[in-house]
């Protein structure tokens, strides 16, 4: 079996990615600017992120046995990204997520088969989490996620969590068990905010920092992040990038960055950051949650073109 740093465990999915002039009202008809497929989903692309920039990287989760489930599949292995624990489920369809972008932003309606094909906790390899370094997890599917984390615990791997508003809405009662294991916690805004029921991330982040998660860090889309730990709360500003083009991907194609950076590189919190901002910075400047995300070179360029001294 494959041995890799990085496992990610979750969902992937198919995007159906839509150009349109502005987000329709209710009974409103409008034509769309183009109309494309790209391969996506919150771990797979966040598992493809770490991938580019030279991570070793794996994904455990499901597809359907469909001719969709096949092409992402096959993107997966040309990216480099490690299929070992990658289940086709009989029976089942393949996740197709409807994306529309206007204006450089997205909304994203979900695909219901993104609950219903999955691994289960047999289908889960001991062996495979205990010879790598970091589990990360978006909590999709709670009983498989809390197996694996018990094995990750077991075996002294390291666990980070992405919490996104969907998943927040569960509630802290029903979560607290899972987030608590995380070494590292890093919700966007909304879902910081609704587990926490507070008005600003600020104040989500220093709530989770007290209930015992070490390290918060919530992404702020073009605000950049804001670091929080029991020592001390700072923002890091992104770039200022006036092509957007597309902004779905971008906090999975930070948290990638940021893993790889922290997790493997071992930089401190704040040059993964910086390091993880610039990567969000070249994804959002294309259409797909993944065309943007750059290479190791592409970055490092990308971050001396903005004088950064770190690097």
């Amino acid at each position: 079996m494959k041995q890799v740093d990085i496992i990610g465990l979750g969902e992937i999915v198919l995007d159906w990615v839509t150009e349109i002039p502005h987000f329709p009202k209710p009974d409103e008809k409008i034509d769309a600017f183009s109309e494309n497929y790209f391969p996506g989903g919150v771990t797979a692309n966040y598992l493809v992120a770490t991938a580019r920039l030279g991570g070793k990287s794996g994904f455990i989760g499901a597809v359907g046995c469909d001719s969709y489930g096949d092409f992402l599949i096959e993107d997966f292995v040309k990216e480099h990204v490690d299929t070992t624990c990658t289940k086709k489920v009989a029976g089942k369809k393949t996740p197709v997520n409807f994306i529309f972008v206007a204006q450089g932003e997205k909304t994203i309606i979900q695909s219901p088969h993104m609950q219903t094909t999955k691994i289960e906790c047999d289908d889960l390899n001991e062996a495979y989490i205990a010879n790598s370094k970091l589990l990360h997890t978006t909590i999709i599917h709670q009983k498989v996620t809390e197996k694996a984390i018990e094995i990750a615990e077991r075996n002294n791997i390291k666990i980070s969590i992405d919490l996104e508003s969907q998943i927040a809405l569960r509630g802290w009662n029903n979560l607290k068990n899972v987030l608590l294991k995380s070494d590292i916690l890093l919700p966007n805004k909304e879902g910081a905010k609704a587990i926490t029921n507070s008005n600003t991330p600020e104040k989500a982040a220093e709530i989770l920092v007290k209930k015992g998660i070490p390290i918060v860090i919530i992404t702020l889309g073009s605000n950049g992040v804001l670091i929080t730990t029991n020592e001390y709360q700072k923002r890091i500003p992104t770039y200022e990038i006036k092509n957007v083009v597309d902004t779905t991907g971008a906090g999975d194609t930070f948290n990638g960055a940021f893993s790889l950076a922290y997790w493997i590189k071992d930089w401190d919190l704040e040059k993964s950051c910086i390091y993880a901002n610039a990567a969000a910075s070249l994804k959002i400047q294309k259409l797909g949650a993944r065309s943007g995300m750059p290479n190791e070179i592409e970055l490092i360029e990308f971050l001396k073109k903005n004088k950064e001294n770190y690097f």
